[in-house]
């Protein structure tokens, strides 16, 4: 933010989503109003730069509050984070978005309460994820991504994916474990999230070469289980080495090891169960029946596989899922009918009753 002259200040946003993203917003009343609202002029500038030119007068006595965060993903708020509480609204909001909105109170919130109350020892998560668990904010900071309302629903939906995956692993765990210790929920993690009998839980296990595991097999020759998963996913996928990215469960659990070293001296990897999360509506997630559900089911060959559904899921297709040896437990979310059915089902397939 800069003077232009004595009467107009410019305000400069970068339009990067949450990553190096930088936006304002005037607190009017009761409402949270991006800046672009109040500009005289507006000037697109190199990149994704914008910047807006306001009156002072049009917001003199009204609190200007800047969102942004770096490319690393860290988020600052100017000047705290108290004053995007104090909005009781955001008017540019779509209708689908306010319905969402009701979801994170709904549903959200209290998966963060569990987690921040469950992982009493400490966890890591994401920056975006650790910043709602610090401040349970009445608004997710996706919403605050003015320029977009794709840009905001793609970020809100990656947020809220993470919350009901760590929640569903949170839960499962403190079903078994009188304490929980430290906990690590990051993708391509070289050491599960924690032992369960004779088993290990993984958080999104990465099964590309390059990256699985923080990258430890790059430059070396693939296990041969890693190398059969690898030519059944090209056999059922279609694609080639090149085009095959992002096979990575949700929820795993192996045979028991204590790092990715002990799965890679081992000629085969013994995966018990795969619990996938869905946290929207069915019709949000249709498509990842055949493009990704059925397909793990092949590629990963577990023991057991279950779909682990927030929403209702309409009863010809948990039919037709189980017919194939998959499992849809729906409403699997903290109170919900689904969430002591998942815990049974973990508990009889793991042999832990």
């Amino acid at each position: 933010m800069s003077d232009i002259t004595s009467q107009t200040k410019e305000f400069c946003e970068e339009w990067r989503g949450l990553h190096g993203g930088n936006y304002y917003y005037i607190l009017d009343g009761d409402y949270c109003i991006p800046i672009a609202k109040y500009a005289t002029k507006t000037v697109r500038k190199r990149g994704d730069e914008v910047c807006y030119y306001v009156e002072e007068s049009k917001i003199t006595n009204k609190a200007i509050v800047r969102i942004f965060t770096s490319n690393s993903g860290s988020i600052y708020i100017e000047p705290d984070v108290e004053f995007i509480n104090k909005c009781v609204d955001l008017p540019h909001l779509t209708h689908l978005e306010r319905r969402f909105l009701k979801e994170w109170h709904e549903y959200y919130i209290p998966m963060l309460k569990f987690i921040k109350d469950t992982a009493v020892k400490g966890i890591r998560v994401s920056n975006m994820l650790e910043f709602h668990l610090q401040y349970l904010p009445k608004y997710p900071l996706s919403f605050f991504i003015s320029y977009s309302s794709n840009a905001r629903l793609k970020s809100f939906g990656v947020l809220t994916r993470g919350i009901h995956e760590i929640w569903i692993a949170l839960r499962i765990l403190k079903e078994f474990a009188k304490e929980i210790d430290f906990v690590l929920f990051q993708q391509s993690s070289t050491i599960p999230v924690a032992n369960i009998g004779n088993n290990s839980l993984w958080y999104e296990f990465d099964f590309t070469p390059h990256t699985m595991c923080e990258g430890i097999l790059f430059g070396k020759p693939l296990p041969q289980w890693l190398s059969q998963i690898w030519s059944r996913a090209q056999a059922v996928l279609g694609k080639s080495p090149r085009e095959l990215e992002g096979l990575r469960p949700d929820i795993m659990f192996t045979q028991v090891v204590s790092s990715c070293s002990d799965l890679f001296k081992s000629s085969t990897i013994a995966i018990k169960l795969i619990i996938e999360c869905k946290n929207f509506d069915y019709e949000f997630w249709a498509e990842d029946v055949e493009k990704q559900i059925i397909p793990y089911k092949k590629i990963f060959q577990p023991e057991h596989m279950v779909v682990a559904s927030l929403k209702p899921v309409p009863q010809d297709v948990k039919k037709g899922l189980k017919s194939l040896g998959i499992e849809v437990i729906d409403h699997v979310h903290l109170g919900g009918v689904g969430e002591k059915q998942l815990v049974e089902y973990v508990k009889q397939v793991l042999v832990l009753v």
